[in-house]
């Protein structure tokens, strides 16, 4: 029996129990992404088309409770597996402890723009390199809370992340293989683990973190003309803080890993960090609208070796929340390479419609990326999408 099937045939025996609150919920959504530029030489299409229906099943009853969130998915080109069960789990409580088993999605982190801390899901780049979602990492997951701090256990199966086909866009110039290779400790069996002790003390929200397993950043190596991924087994230590100081957060991360592959599939150890502050101005233009204004910096000991576009970048970004009926909002922001000077800009616009119905458009638009080493190949990936969903 497959661990989704026990999990749903679990949770629907348990419902049946008297006494059990139960809430079900989900939503729909349909998307369309339009690329503006050709690339010559290749198959992938300048759309992609998407939609999917996600299912979710909530129950409480006493100390133990439990969620199923099912994702069905189609696109064209196909992009996504059919189904998966990224939250299929229970959950038990005995005063202050509480034992979690099964799918979960899991973040750590302070930051907006990018966040070095957060290590324990694997991503699906099914869709395209630039849209990334995490996968549901199966895990046993032990807390025990604390009067101002908890700490976090997990036991954690080795997971792979998910990459897109060959038609799908953005990617990279060489399709990546499905299959995956492992060396330096890592394996496809091998069980990582991790901790995190988080809490505050007055204005100030910490979290200090352990990671041991897989990485979840595999290095991409040459073979027969495409790439395969190549996991080794990192050690990662991390910490992220905020402060609160009236109307500005101030915001960072920073970790140290061991034995990751670099930009030229090196193996070696480094120093990750971001800073930033968040202002917020309430009120604005006599109006009821709240604008934030971000800036980050993001700087990575290995320079331009480093396996990640974030060595030595200053983010910029602007959000503007109406606060009507219709949570619109509008975000806009400034990604900027200050060892190549190349730029990234993106916008988003959403909205709420007939109270159920959301809608909201992305812009994705590189500025002279060709010069970038890690971002060279979304020189030609400007694109725009749409998207609209429905939640019952």
């Amino acid at each position: 029996m497959s661990k989704p099937l026990f999990f749903l045939l679990t949770l629907i025996s348990i419902s049946s129990l008297a006494e059990v609150y139960t809430e079900q919920y989900g939503e729909a959504e349909f998307s369309s992404s339009i690329f503006f530029e050709d690339i010559s030489g290749d198959n992938r299409k300048n759309t992609l088309n998407s939609s999917s229906l996600e299912y979710n099943f909530f129950f409480e009853n006493n100390n133990l409770s439990g969620k199923l969130k099912v994702n069905a998915a189609l696109s064209d080109p196909e992009a996504a597996q059919d189904i998966d069960f990224n939250e299929a789990y229970l959950d038990y409580a005995y005063n202050d402890l509480n034992v979690l088993v099964g799918n979960n999605i899991v973040f750590w982190g302070k930051n907006e723009f990018y966040n070095p801390v957060d290590i324990v899901n694997s991503k699906d780049f099914s869709r395209g390199l630039a849209q990334g979602e995490k996968i549901g990492q199966p895990m046993v997951n032990v807390k025990r809370y604390y009067d101002t701090s908890e700490l976090n256990l997990f036991i954690l199966p080795a997971t792979s992340n998910t990459y897109p086909t060959s038609k799908v866009r953005p990617q990279l110039a060489l399709n990546i293989n499905s299959a995956n290779s492992f060396a330096n400790g890592a394996s496809e069996n091998n069980t990582g683990m991790a901790a995190r002790w988080s809490g505050y003390i007055d204005e100030y929200d910490y979290g200090f973190s352990y990671y041991h397993g897989n990485t979840k950043d595999p290095a991409l190596v040459l073979s027969s003309g495409q790439l395969v991924p190549k996991y080794s087994e990192i050690t990662q230590l991390g910490l992220d803080v905020q402060a609160t100081r009236g109307d500005i957060l101030y915001k960072g991360e920073v970790i140290y890993r061991d034995n990751q592959y670099d930009y030229n599939g090196n193996i070696n150890g480094y120093t990750n960090f971001i800073l930033g502050l968040e202002q917020s101005s309430f009120g604005i233009f006599g109006q009821n609208w709240d604008l934030a204004n971000i800036l980050e910096y993001t700087y990575d000991t290995r320079g331009s070796s480093s396996h990640h576009g974030y060595q030595n970048d200053v983010f910029l970004g602007a959000r503007l929340v109406l606060n009507n009926i219709e949570d619109t909002q509008y975000f806009v922001s400034l990604q900027n390479d200050l060892d190549k000077n190349t730029r990234v800009v993106t916008f988003n616009y959403e909205s709420r419609f007939f109270s159920s119905f959301r809608a909201g458009i992305d812009i994705f638009q590189p500025l002279n990326l060709e010069n970038d080493y890690h971002q060279s190949a979304f020189k030609d990936e400007a694109n725009l999408k749409i998207y609209s969903s429905y939640s019952f």
